[in-house]
């Protein structure tokens, strides 16, 4: 089930400004991403389909969006969440988020991911915890971010992972902070995936800890697979990078970021945006 995420800190800011993240995303950069299994796969973050003819119908939704439909990609998926179909739900809750097809209601949607949540959705959990990290449709709330981020974590989902990493490296609440369980965590998505946005949240992690001689590795590493990524942007989107597009977690950041980041653990500050 496609997924998405809100404007991100930094590394996450860019995309993530689009919202929560379970069904379509913002339109992010491309970058490596999980590719939802197709309707009716066996998948560790949201239960089985079950019905063919529902299936279908999700499907006809996807194809409608890749061509711009948005209107009617909305109303296909409405019909489908009013059947209590958790994909569906996910993905309407995403357009509510980037206004495509339907008005901006960061309240509807976070309402629509509450209803997927509740049954043990991964990317639901994950698009909550962007709600209340950017304060879409609640207040900001890093503790309730980090909560639901852990539950889509713990369901296999490597972007809460690395969002549960970064939030405890940059947290603006002290109390929130630990350096070590946020190299932990950012050690785990790195092993899932050697994106930018992870290898920048292990430097952030490695800065939280003390050690900027690591952050500055990790943020040198990070800068050179941005700009891969920035090269491969160029290139023409599949079907299949556009399923990515449409749920991709918005964790991505412009490489000036990345840079600033690098000055600031050469002079040994923590990030804290």
């Amino acid at each position: 089930m496609p997924g998405f995420r809100y404007p991100t800190h930094g590394l996450r800011v860019a995309l993530a400004a689009a919202a929560f993240v379970c069904a379509l995303a913002l339109p992010v950069t491309p970058v490596p991403a999980q590719v939802t299994p197709p309707p009716g796969a066996r998948s560790p973050l949201s239960p089985p389909e079950t019905d063919r003819s529902q299936a279908a119908a999700f499907q006809r939704g996807y194809d409608a969006y890749y061509r711009g439909q948005y209107e009617r990609a909305a109303a296909i998926w409405r019909q489908l969440a009013d059947q209590g179909h958790i994909k569906s739900i996910n993905n309407l809750a995403t357009m509510y988020v980037q206004v495509k097809g339907v008005p901006r209601d960061y309240a509807r949607a976070h309402a629509l991911y509450r209803r997927a949540a509740a049954r043990n959705d991964a990317r639901a959990a994950y698009n909550l915890g962007i709600a209340h990290e950017f304060g879409r449709g609640v207040p900001v709330d890093d503790r309730q971010a980090l909560g639901w981020y852990r539950k889509a974590s713990d369901r296999g989902l490597v972007e809460a992972t690395n969002a549960a990493a970064w939030l405890l490296a940059t947290s603006k609440d002290p109390g929130l902070r630990d350096g070590r369980e946020a190299v932990r965590l950012a050690q785990l998505a790195l092993r899932k995936s050697t994106t930018s946005v992870n290898l920048a949240t292990m430097a952030a992690a490695q800065a939280e800890s003390g050690d900027f001689g690591g952050a500055i590795a990790y943020i040198d590493q990070a800068i050179a697979v941005r700009k891969r990524e920035i090269d491969a942007a160029g290139l023409v989107a599949s079907g299949r990078d556009a399923n990515a597009l449409l749920r991709n977690a918005g964790r991505a950041e412009s490489l000036e970021k990345l840079l600033a980041r690098r000055e600031d653990y050469l002079n040994r500050r923590p990030t804290r945006d």
